[in-house]
């Protein structure tokens, strides 16, 4: 399997499957500001990491599973790899909380007044 397929079916596809799921809640701005700079600081402390140990021999790539694109030492599915996980987890988190603050009425409700 290339990595770009990894990366496809692994993160791409439960990525979408939540985007359509949550598509109405995704309006508000504020969760692509904080996902865009998530993203930003994932990929500023994965790269150099990456990078060191991509020189040092540490991690390699097969070849003929990546794109052959590199940038710094890393193939572009790396990066891809970086960005999509870290998607899916904002938007995981974001599922996630909006499911219990919808809850968090129906509970109320329940609960016996003092």
């Amino acid at each position: 399997m290339s990595y770009a397929a990894f990366l496809a079916i692994f993160l791409g596809l439960p990525l979408a499957l939540l985007l359509v799921c949550l598509r109405q809640r995704l309006r508000d701005g504020r969760l692509w500001k904080l996902m865009g700079l998530l993203a930003i600081v994932a990929l500023a402390y994965m790269a150099p990491w990456d990078h060191l140990a991509a020189v040092w021999g540490l991690w390699t790539w097969a070849p003929r599973q990546t794109w052959q694109v590199s940038f710094w030492a890393i193939p572009l599915e790396e990066y891809l790899f970086c960005l999509l996980e870290t998607m899916l987890a904002v938007t995981l988190m974001y599922a996630l909380l909006a499911s219990h603050r919808a809850r968090l009425p129906e509970q109320q409700e329940r609960e016996p007044r003092a």
